[in-house]
């Protein structure tokens, strides 16, 4: 027997009704021993009558949605469980949606619930029927019988061909989110909406479904008379095509993973006003993000694929992409958003690649500021080779084009190989405005040590030791002593007498150490000593201080003198508040020797990693703290040729021990010291007393060996109560030439001038500010004196003519 036999076909509504009240009321024996009908129709409008007429006439109905437990309503209901319910009914039944869920099951599912239904018995209740609506599955269910060897004694099957109505069932993964119905009519979200909907709600032609089990199963449901299921193929096409949101960029394929996290990430409470900008600064709970920030997330340990591709998509959006062009050119680079290195790479590299010189120009600016702002970033992501062939390239760059500005265009001032650059280029091009420029910018580190500043305690007869360590420096940068330096070198330790007559001008280190811990105000709690520590590095360290997040203040600051010779072994600190910091000399000793620049580039690093280790430890607590040094150390010795005496040399031959009863030299003094009674030969240049060195030395005389820096930091009240003293050098000024000169001590960043309405910003030389008065007038006028963070002092100036006091006369050395 065929389907075509077994289908009993009805050319109306009222037929099949009427079949069906024959049927419910028949005692003819196959179709009492077989309880299930099936009912096959085209038309949903048509399973709602017949719904209503199975009601009128007394048929309960089963709710399958009722078959999924509380709480689970996305949960499959397999095969064996819709037989069990069937099977466990015991009245007459209109089972509903059936269709709708049997249409999911695989071909093995569906032949194997089939036969075990078909064929379904309850000799106990030959009254029973149960009606099961088959609609759209003519074509699937036709198929069956065919091949269902007993078609002939199971119940009968009926069909209602009606106008067929088409149904677009687009699936999707994607859960809870609140559609837009200009797409689609209706969303169901669970397989229990799924059934309850063609109940309800049912025709609609165009309808969104995201139950997991229906998205999992509709490939079974072929061929459908009534239903088209359409995948929705991806996240993106469901937020734009199906949720309605904007993008300003299209969807790659191999980016369909990274859509779907958004799509999981969105907010699905708050689409009507959705910004994908608004949400990636949310997402990252930033109000803005400028460059520095993204490079900085970009290259953070908490972010991953997602958040990287996130941020590449920001960068290439317009707004961003206009402030920051360079960003988004080296973002249409990067590809794989699983390496954190690659687009910082990019940043790094793209500009030193560039051959457009006004391209070059043009990013310049905002590659150093991205890569300054997150230096330790760029460090650790660009290997030691990709920075070697950047050394090259921007070498090239210069020595090709003979254009400085050009190479510089190209240093950030982030890695070492930079700093060398830029330390070569100065002692090469000091009058060249846009390195100055560049290093101010890229490597301020250099500036602040080439910068002479002088301590709060400083006496102005010593003027000249200031001038000499800024002749020190330029003759270190540029590893050779400039002529000013050895003609102040030569003055000044001429003869034992002329290097005792400035040696004692400076007080020495253990004495004012000991001095402040007798003052019960400003005894420190802890004291630091940098071995190794010289004045070159007094006013680096006061930048360290003024540019790190500290609320420690100096308090006092001094240039204070080394016991002789200048040896850690003579210059000693001990007590329970020392700690010793001996990287600073260790580094002067390295067995490598002194490395023209490489060396000065690595103390100011060691200093300001020193530095903040000794601002971190004191941030948690109220302290004063005293900074002090042994001795310092020169480079210069390497430059001069040795002389040549007996005797056990120490320290490359800075000093030797001698008799008592020996004589000084113009190439050394002899010097008794108190502490181990012993007599030395201390050099008094750079010459050394036996060979020529080949590290940074110290032991000897010359000025950078043997004046240390001191400072006495606080955040105590101490710190407050400490003023700048003010003294007005002279109250009388030319009319002709009407310059007001004061000392600040302790050093202020700046000085302000109030006179006669007017004021003027005071030009710092050594300890003095100057101010050239505009349009005085004759006669006295009340001035304020205006320290940058300090009270101000009010003093009167008289402003006189030819007859009266005479400018200063500089008494300074050099």
């Amino acid at each position: 027997m065929d389907s075509s036999e077994k289908i009993q076909q009805f050319g109306s509504f009222y037929e099949l009704r009427r079949e069906i009240m024959r049927d419910r009321d028949t005692r003819e024996m196959l179709a009492c021993r077989y309880a299930v009908r099936f009912i096959m129709l085209n038309n949903f409008n048509e399973f709602r009558e017949l719904a209503r007429f199975m009601s009128n006439i007394g048929v309960a109905a089963l709710d399958l949605e009722e078959v999924i437990e509380d709480g689970e309503n996305d949960t499959w209901i397999t095969k064996d469980m819709l037989r069990k319910t069937i099977e466990q009914l015991k009245f007459s039944t209109f089972v509903t949606p059936f269709s709708e869920l049997v249409r999911f099951y695989d071909d093995d599912e569906f032949r194997g619930f089939f036969n075990e239904i078909m064929l379904l018995e309850d000799t106990s209740r030959p009254e029973k029927r149960i009606y099961l609506p088959l609609i759209g599955l003519q074509n699937r269910f036709t198929d069956f019988l065919n091949h269902f060897a007993r078609a002939e004694e199971s119940g009968p099957v009926w069909c209602y061909n009606t106008e067929p109505q088409r149904v677009e069932v687009f699936v999707a993964r994607f859960k809870n989110f609140s559609l837009p119905r200009g797409e689609v009519q209706c969303q169901l979200d669970s397989l229990r909406e799924w059934l309850r909907f063609w109940k309800v709600q049912a025709p609609q032609d165009r309808l969104v479904c995201t139950s997991r089990p229906v998205a999992a199963k509709y490939g079974h449901s072929k061929p459908d008379n009534i239903f088209n299921f359409t995948p929705v193929a991806n996240a993106y096409e469901f937020l734009t095509r199906f949720v309605g949101l904007p993008f300003p960029f299209e969807q790659k394929p191999e980016e369909d993973e990274l859509w779907h996290q958004l799509l999981l990430s969105i907010d699905k409470q708050s689409l009507t006003s959705f910004s994908f900008f608004e949400f990636v600064r949310r997402y990252f709970n930033k109000i803005t993000l400028d460059a520095t920030e993204v490079i900085s997330l970009w290259g953070s340990s908490g972010s991953g694929k997602f958040e990287r591709w996130l941020l590449s998509k920001y960068v290439m959006g317009a707004a961003f992409a206009e402030r920051h062009p360079y960003m988004a050119l080296c973002m249409e680079m990067v590809v794989d958003f699983s390496d954190s290195h690659l687009f910082v790479e990019q940043v790094a590299s793209r500009l030193i690649y560039e051959t457009d010189a006004s391209r070059r120009t043009a990013y310049a600016t905002e590659r150093r500021q991205v890569m300054t702002d997150n230096a330790d970033l760029f460090r650790a992501a660009i290997s030691q080779e990709s920075q070697n062939r950047f050394f090259e390239r921007i070498r090239e760059v210069f020595q090709k084009e003979g254009n400085l500005h050009a190479a510089l265009e190209l240093v950030s001032g982030v890695f070492d190989f930079e700093r060398i650059l830029l330390m070569g280029w100065l002692a090469n091009y000091p009058d060249r405005k846009p390195l100055v420029e560049t290093i101010h910018e890229a490597y301020p580190e250099l500036e602040a040590y080439l910068t002479s500043r002088v301590p709060s305690h400083f006496r102005p007869e010593n003027q000249w030791f200031v001038e000499y360590m800024k002749a020190y420096k330029v003759s270190k940068l540029r590893d050779k002593p400039t002529d000013g330096l050895k003609e102040a070198l030569k003055t000044k330790n001429a003869s034992s007498s002329d290097f005792y007559k400035w040696y004692f001008q400076f007080e020495e280190t253990h004495d004012v150490l000991a001095s402040i811990c007798q003052n019960g105000v400003l005894e420190p709690d802890r004291i630091y000593w940098i071995d190794g520590l010289g004045a070159e590095h007094f006013s680096f360290i006061l930048y360290l201080l003024e540019h790190k997040d500290t609320s420690l203040k100096v308090v006092r600051s001094q240039f204070t003198r080394s016991c002789l010779p200048t040896s850690t072994h003579h210059n000693r600190f001990d007590g329970e508040k020392v700690r010793k910091f001996g990287a600073l000399d260790e580094l002067g000793h390295n067995s490598h020797g002194y490395q023209y620049l490489y060396t000065l580039a690595e103390e100011l690093r060691i200093l300001e990693a020193i530095m903040s280790e000794i601002l971190n430890a004191c941030r948690q607590e109220k302290c004063t703290v005293a900074i002090v040094s042994d001795h310092g150390m020169s480079c210069l010795s390497r430059k001069a040729p040795s002389r040549k005496y007996e005797g056990k040399f120490e320290h490359e031959g800075r000093y030797i021990e001698t008799d008592a009863d020996a004589n000084p030299d113009s190439d050394y003094l002899v010097h008794r010291n108190e502490a181990d009674g012993k007599t030395y030969k201390i050099a008094l240049t750079h010459s050394s007393l036996s060979k020529v060195p080949t590290h940074e030395v110290h032991g000897g005389c010359t000025p950078e060996e043997v004046i240390v820096p001191f400072l006495l930091l606080s955040n105590k009240d101490v710190a407050s109560r400490v003023r700048q003293q003010v003294n007005l050098l002279q109250q009388e000024v030319l009319f002709s030439n009407p310059v007001v000169t004061v000392t600040v001590i302790p050093e202020p960043e700046s000085v302000r001038l109030l006179c006669d309405g007017k004021s003027y910003e005071m030009s710092r030389d050594g300890i003095l500010w100057t101010a050239l008065l505009q349009d005085i007038s004759e006669g006295a006028h009340a001035i304020e004196i205006q320290p940058k963070g300090a009270e101000s002092t009010s003093t009167t100036i008289h402003v006189v003519g030819l007859s009266g006091s005479t400018d200063i006369e500089s008494d300074f050395d050099l």
